[in-house]
């Protein structure tokens, strides 16, 4: 797919006309302020803090510390200093200084000439401490991944009982470790303003992931192995941008690039059935590319124009070329197959990327605003086909490929968009929108899908004491040129109908009240609905209804006392329908179809108390929060079924309760202390990942590494002592 030149042109000829408007006038130079920007504070603290957590047996500490370090001890749990004079402001920052999620943060203001941040934040994921594996890694190969050979062998030529007592002693074999990845992000931007009305933008960002993660290697169904993949990549991020200001509008030209690196680009594990390579039976290893490396270089020119009538019109429009050229792994990585010669030796993955983006705004009388939009996104995939004629299933045997090579994917994207408000009514706001949303995609079912959404809404307004929303939004989408041979080409059922691409009618309503009777007093609520009917398919997500309210209200009788609560409730049922059958006279047996209906609820309660200097020199802080959510799936089947009856599972529930007290007291104007208690406890009942079902690493047909999905409660308590100047 190409950019139309039409298209390019506008907006080429847009960024040169706004550039002249821009040299027309010259905004006078804004006086030095010695005002903090939002977001910054002119108070300096630092506090220090010493921590314990204690949990009840059984406990899973690694999911209460998911994204956080929260091991017992002390550190400088923040830090804000904040310096300002009449020209300049530098402000520095940090948190749980010494722990895996330490972040700390500098910057500084030159008003009117530079402005700089630098900020290092580390975001850690603990996965589990109850894993458990038999692999190991082979010398200094994090990602070559090998068995003992005892159990290898034994698994191969062992037979009958004495295979199956081994196989359930992998468990007593296997070597715990804590499954652990970390984040570790730096992050720079600069702004100089060379001129009043120019500005040179630098920003420069590094992300660096190191650990391991859940990982699966598959032979088939009857030999599946879970493995913690090691990871060890770095993405950086780097933009430029010129940017010209004054009071007819701004105009812009930048640089984007995104460059992804990884380590360890391939996977090797060992079999755990084999220990020989057989063309029948299955390899003794496997063999899979991870995340290859890749680089994306993008430029962009945006503008923004004031124009006479109170209107304003922006374009923008970039062009990215996307490059992936990574070595292909041979199709196979057993021995005893025949080598089957690659197309090329590379990916030689190219795509060009063309986004653009319109708008005006406009408001001719002070009752009527308008806005109009229009982006564009053309994803146009270069990548040459790699020609397939043979291929290998499960490392086990060489097959032919009906369809010769590769398919590249490619789509354009076209949204429009246009919206008017009238404010003409004496205390209401009428509001009328609609979009139009059109796809054009390659070797999909679809080769176009188009989209219709209208949006109605109304507001009160100039009412001190009630504010009120109601929005009602109607959407349709249609596809054309549908391709059945391409579901059957590929062995699915010709009716089935994918989730993105799927004719639908979505309707949704929502309504929106605060209610303020006295200045110290609110009450806010919320209630919407909204439905799905996708009944053109027969295979596939066929419909989904939603519904959900909130209520909560606010009370601040006095600056000292402040309290507040919510409750939201909300609910998701769906229905999906598919078909169970082997090739064959199965497949198109329609006695062998089956339905599922979903069945989501979750409720969240919240609750706080603030109490600020209401005892002398002493400020509480209360909260508790509840999260509960169930999920059902019940399974159904026609009146003629020959399927047997199936055994409904139970609902998945989770629940999480939360509950915090904060003390603190100041001695002095710079010396204060407190106290601080945490009251967590999550409970989950997941039929698949609990401890029950997942009782041993050495599952039927399946070497797993024991992540599962555990309980906690714990109790925390801190001590802390914070300074200010």
């Amino acid at each position: 797919m190409k950019t139309t030149l039409h298209t390019s042109w506008l907006a080429a000829a847009f960024a040169l006309y706004a550039i002249p408007c821009l040299a027309q006038a010259t905004a006078p130079t804004p006086a030095p302020s010695t005002s903090p920007e939002p977001g910054e504070t002119t108070e300096n603290i630092a506090d220090f803090t010493v921590r314990g957590t204690g949990f009840t047996d059984g406990s899973d500490q690694a999911r209460f510390m998911r994204y956080r370090d929260l091991r017992n001890g002390g550190t400088l749990d923040f830090l804000r200093f904040t310096k300002s004079t009449d020209a300049h402001m530098y402000n520095l920052q940090a948190d749980h200084l010494g722990y895996r999620d330490t972040r700390v943060s500098a910057s500084v203001n030159s008003f009117g000439r530079v402005k700089a941040s630098f900020e290092f934040n580390q975001i850690p994921l603990f996965f589990s401490d109850t894993t458990k594996t038999l692999f190991s890694p082979e010398g200094g190969s994090p990602n070559i991944l090998r068995l003992p050979d005892s159990v290898q062998s034994n698994m191969q030529n062992l037979t009958g009982t004495a295979k199956t007592n081994f196989y359930n002693s992998l468990d007593a074999q296997a070597s715990p470790f804590d499954l652990r990845l970390k984040r570790s992000i730096a992050d720079f931007k600069a702004t100089y303003s060379a001129t009043k009305s120019l500005d040179l933008n630098i920003a420069l960002k590094s992300t660096a992931k190191e650990g391991n993660q859940p990982w699966a290697g598959t032979f088939g169904f009857s030999d599946a192995v879970e493995l913690a993949a090691p990871i060890d990549t770095r993405t950086t991020d780097l933009g430029l941008g010129l940017e010209w200001a004054n009071s007819h509008g701004s105009a812009r030209i930048g640089y984007d690039g995104s460059f992804f690196r990884n380590t360890l680009d391939t996977l090797v594990w060992d079999n755990p059935l084999r220990i020989t390579d057989s063309p029948t039976l299955g390899p003794l290893q496997g063999r899979e590319s991870l995340w290859p490396d890749s680089n994306l270089n993008t430029g962009s020119v945006s503008g923004l124009v004031n124009l006479p009538g109170r209107s304003r019109v922006t374009a923008y429009i970039s062009v990215g070329n996307w490059t992936q050229d990574n070595p292909l792994l041979p199709f196979t990585v057993n021995s005893a197959l025949p080598i089957i010669r690659l197309d090329r030796p590379t990916s030689d993955a190219n795509a060009r990327v063309t986004s653009m983006n319109y708008s005006f705004t406009s408001r001719p009388v002070n009752e009527l605003w308008f806005t109009a939009r229009y982006r564009t996104y053309d994803f146009d995939n270069r990548t040459p086909v790699f020609r397939v004629i043979q291929t290998v299933a499960y490392d086990t045997s060489v097959a032919s490929y009906p369809h010769e090579g590769t398919s590249p994917y490619a789509i354009d994207r076209k949204t429009g968009d246009a919206e008017v408000s009238w404010t003409g009514l004496r205390h209401a706001a009428l509001r009328a929108g609609y979009t139009h949303e059109g796809i054009e995609q390659t070797f999909r079912e679809f080769d176009t899908t188009s989209e219709n959404t209208v949006r109605l809404s109304a507001d009160t307004m100039g009412l001190s004491w009630v504010s009120l929303r109601a929005v009602y939004e109607h959407a349709k989408r249609t596809g054309k040129g549908f391709d059945e041979q391409s579901l059957d080409d590929t062995g699915e059922q010709v009716s089935l109908r994918r989730f993105d691409i799927s004719d639908r009618t979505a309707n949704r309503v929502s309504f929106i009240a605060q209610v303020t009777p006295v200045s110290a007093f609110s009450i806010n609520g919320l209630v919407s609905a909204g439905n799905e009917d996708r009944g053109t398919g027969v295979f596939g997500l066929r419909s989904n209804d939603n519904q959900g309210y909130q209520i909560g209200f606010d009370y601040v009788p006095k600056p000292s006392v402040s309290l507040g609560a919510s409750y939201e409730w909300e609910r998701y049922k769906s229905l999906q329908a598919s078909r169970q059958a082997n090739p064959g006279p199965q497949f198109d047996d329609p006695t062998r179809d089956w339905t599922t209906n979903g069945d989501d609820k979750a409720t969240t309660f919240n609750a706080s108390l603030d109490l600020i200097k209401l005892l002398r020199k002493t400020d509480i802080r209360m909260a508790y929060d509840l999260s509960h959510a169930e999920s059902l799936y019940i399974y159904g089947l026609p009146p003629n079924s020959t399927l047997a009856p199936p055994v409904q599972l139970p609902a998945v529930v989770n629940e999480l309760q939360r509950a915090t007290v904060d003390v603190r007291y100041h001695f002095t104007k710079h010396v204060g202390a407190g106290v601080v208690y945490w009251y967590d406890k999550y409970t989950v009942n997941d039929f698949a990942m609990n401890p029950q079902t997942l009782n041993t690493i050495a599952q039927p047909s399946f070497l797993m590494i024991g992540y599962m999905y555990r309980p906690y409660t714990a109790n925390t308590f801190s001590g802390r002592f914070t300074y200010y100047w």
